[in-house]
């Protein structure tokens, strides 16, 4: 991959999309920004699209943006999908930067995922990298503000790349609530921990500056001493469900919690809270009293639940990672066998399953040959992981490889054979890359 005939590449393409536009004798533009670049891990980085805007043009489209008090990053002011100007990559480079495009995707595709990744941080840079060239290249031109930035602005990457792509007084200028949310972040890490808990529980319903999100992941991460704070919000009722699927998440087998955990899951009203409640204590291996109460089809319907949150990318997010351990369900379905249709639907090919590494293998190699086709579907799909397979040396492979081609070819489950047949496929090229 030439990453230096790329830059320059969409360097002139923007530029000279941008020039146009302004001969056009616009209003002065406030910004201009590559945004829309699709990107899933070892299949496709497309290029990003263009926008640009100025406030008049802003004021006119959306004549209402001015009564909203925050036109931070997220904002509809700084958002490119509604801005009146905008390019597709063919529309702003054509043929020549298309070729990029593919180029791109062939080296990022040539190897290991970790080649991937490597490609894309790289991508990133570069398009970065341009951001800035074309803010230097036009902000002196009096058809622009004089406040006037270009960024890359991403979805995954938010406000941290757009501050890449400029000097931190054009970043505080045009986002001050970013700074101001990084200023509460350091107040908030200087308290007890106790306090900080306490705080980042009350951010769990928020969806601006210190959100929901970056609330859940820290308090997954402190782990146990976030306990008290999160049992003090477990019911209410707009945060029970996401506070039951933390404390499932933290990992901490603490009996006070799991007593707490299964009051609620036996009160709630509404099914979604007694589902991660259900997920929460099948995590925390509460098995038995999962299985006791079965006494009805809801009862059994929820240990399904629980049974199988160790399958599920429920416990990719954990702090506390448990090994596959398909003898839960073996032993449900002993117990119930009714409860087979219900754990089919619950982990049906396609759901999102967990990720494995290299502990889990005897169980799952143990699960390719078990009598439920549920769990052979599934231990067929978790295997089909290509940075698991970087991880595993050639007789590993050749093992998974010599379990898997019986299922590839005379499994009785037409879908074991169809999952199987893609795992061999995929797991052939980890032979070839290695």
């Amino acid at each position: 991959m030439d990453w230096k005939a790329f830059k320059a590449c969409l360097f002139e393409s923007a530029r000279a999309k941008l020039d146009a536009l302004l001969s056009e004798g616009i209003e002065p533009l406030y910004a201009a920004v590559f945004f829309a670049s699709y990107r899933e891990q070892e299949a496709i980085i497309s290029l990003p699209s263009l926008a640009t805007n100025n406030l008049a043009m802003l004021d006119q489209d959306h004549p209402k943006h001015q009564q909203r008090a925050d036109e931070g990053f997220w904002s509809l002011k700084w958002n490119p999908s509604n801005w009146h100007w905008s390019w597709d990559p063919d529309d702003y480079g054509g043929e020549n930067l298309a070729s990029y495009e593919a180029m791109l995707e062939t080296f990022a595709n040539r190897g290991t995922v970790a080649q991937w990744d490597k490609a894309e941080e790289q991508f990133i840079t570069t398009v970065a990298q341009v951001a800035v060239a074309l803010y230097k290249h036009f902000a002196k031109d009096p058809r622009v503000n004089k406040d006037f930035v270009v960024f890359f602005h991403d979805e995954s990457r938010g406000p941290e790349l757009a501050r890449k792509c400029m000097s931190p007084r054009l970043f505080l200028h045009h986002f001050p609530e970013q700074d101001a949310t990084q200023q509460e972040r350091l107040r908030v890490a200087a308290l007890p921990l106790s306090e900080q808990a306490a705080y980042y529980v009350q951010r769990l319903g928020c969806y601006e500056n210190i959100d929901g999100e970056e609330a859940e992941k820290w308090l997954i991460a402190c782990g146990a001493p976030a306990i008290p704070a999160l049992l003090g919000s477990l019911h209410k009722k707009n945060d029970a469900w996401k506070v039951a699927m933390i404390l499932g998440l933290i990992g901490e087998k603490n009996a006070e919690v799991i007593t707490a955990l299964r009051d609620l899951l036996l009160t709630a009203k509404d099914i979604s809270t007694s589902r991660w409640c259900a997920s929460a204590l099948g995590y925390l291996e509460d098995i038995d009293w999962l299985l006791a109460q079965c006494h009805t089809p809801k009862a059994l319907d929820l240990a399904v639940e629980g049974c199988c949150a160790n399958f599920s990318a429920f416990r990719n997010r954990s702090a506390k990672t448990l090994c596959l351990n398909y003898t839960l369900l073996e032993r449900l379905f002993g117990l119930y066998p009714q409860s087979h249709a219900l754990a089919e639907e619950t982990l049906r090919p396609g759901s999102s399953y967990c990720d494995i590494g290299a502990a889990d293998i005897p169980e799952a190699l143990r699960g390719l040959a078990s009598p439920h086709a549920v769990i052979r579907r599934h231990a067929t799909c978790v295997l089909n992981n290509r940075s698991l397979g970087e991880s595993l040396n050639s007789a590993t492979i050749a093992h998974i490889l010599a379990a898997l081609a019986p299922l590839a070819g005379q499994d009785s489950d037409e879908t074991v054979r169809y999952l199987a047949g893609l795992t061999l496929k995929s797991m052939k090229k980890w032979r070839i890359t290695r």
